[in-house]
């Protein structure tokens, strides 16, 4: 790790009341320069791309000419450049599903390992990072600015469960910026704590919830990451063939357990069949016992009680928890 940022599990009282920092340098990131970046990009995901100005960026998802999710990504646009935020893990395999499609294309695909994100969720963001009324509109709308004597770039990042951004800094300030950033009244507190504020707010992870077992419609993000009207991708038809004609078997949703929590990947059944398996699972303060998984529709309506293999029961939900 590139920063000093405790990643003690914690409770929530800095995220519910004031601002959380978390190190997110864990998670893939790369970048994409040439002149073609935006229309070689536009034809391997299921967002736009194209149109995108500086300042901008957008949520979506890679797809396999089967149109299952390969992952997704968050992306950031520059004036000659693009950043994708992925899955941990993931920055290898997408540059080199991305080399397959460039031939004559001016575009490089690079890692972005020089530039380390840190994350800030809470209530209290505007009053830590007033710098945010700066930033251009849109959920991921950024721009640089000054922290503490250390330029970074900052972005909003609508993807937390509660107000958040991004600032991407040099590795070799992230020292300095974490400094300046406590000193503001951010509080370190584990990546556990904030997986809390996703899980209650709804939001999947790639890789726990969903992975390239699912089409984009199970994800219960279609709307934030597939345009139907961009035009060609790669999955793009069979994408587009679910949209058009009626949907998909089964869904995210959310699990509220009436006995002890389950291990991830614990199997669900519904009147004796197969319904799903538990994806992420936390115990919140205000809910419980909860999780989220891709139900099929037999089983998918709120109330229903699916049976663990235990013999325990968590009811489905709808999104978010409330």
């Amino acid at each position: 790790m590139t920063t000093e940022i405790d990643r003690r599990p914690d409770d929530l009282t800095a995220l519910h009341g004031a601002v959380g920092l978390i190190d997110l340098s864990f998670r893939g990131r790369l970048e994409l320069i040439g002149a073609d970046r935006l229309r070689f990009l536009n034809g391997q995901v299921t967002c736009e791309v194209k149109s995108l100005a500086a300042g901008s960026g957008t949520y979506g998802f890679f797809t396999t000419g089967q149109g299952k999710v390969m992952a997704d990504f968050g992306l950031l646009a520059f004036e000659d450049r693009l950043w994708l935020d992925l899955p941990a893990g993931l920055d290898d395999e997408i540059a080199a599903h991305l080399a397959k499609y460039l031939i004559a294309d001016r575009v490089e695909v690079k890692r972005l390992d020089g530039v380390v994100p840190l994350a800030l969720v809470g209530p209290g963001l505007s009053a830590v990072l007033p710098d945010l009324s700066s930033l251009p509109e849109g959920e991921w709308g950024h721009g640089k600015v000054e922290i503490g004597g250390v330029e970074v770039e900052l972005s909003r990042h609508p993807h937390f469960g509660a107000p958040g951004a991004v600032a991407w800094v040099a590795a070799e300030s992230a020292g300095r910026l974490t400094e300046a950033l406590s000193e503001r009244g951010a509080r370190p507190v584990s990546f556990e704590a904030v997986e809390i504020l996703r899980v209650e707010a709804g939001l999947p992870r790639f890789g726990v919830d969903f992975g390239p077992e699912n089409f984009p419609q199970e994800t219960g993000q279609e709307e934030a990451a597939v345009s139907y009207t961009k035009g060609c991708y790669l999955g793009q038809e069979v994408v587009a063939r679910i949209h058009y004609r009626g949907g998909v078997q089964r869904s995210m949703r959310g699990l509220r357990f009436e006995g002890e929590i389950p291990e991830r990947g614990a199997p669900l059944s519904f009147e004796g069949r197969e319904a799903g398996t538990v994806g992420s699972t936390v115990k919140s303060p205000r809910f419980g016992g909860i999780g989220l998984a891709v139900i099929h529709k037999r089983g998918a309506a709120a109330g229903t009680r699916l049976t663990l293999p235990d013999g325990a029961l968590a009811e489905v939900v709808d999104l978010p928890f409330s």
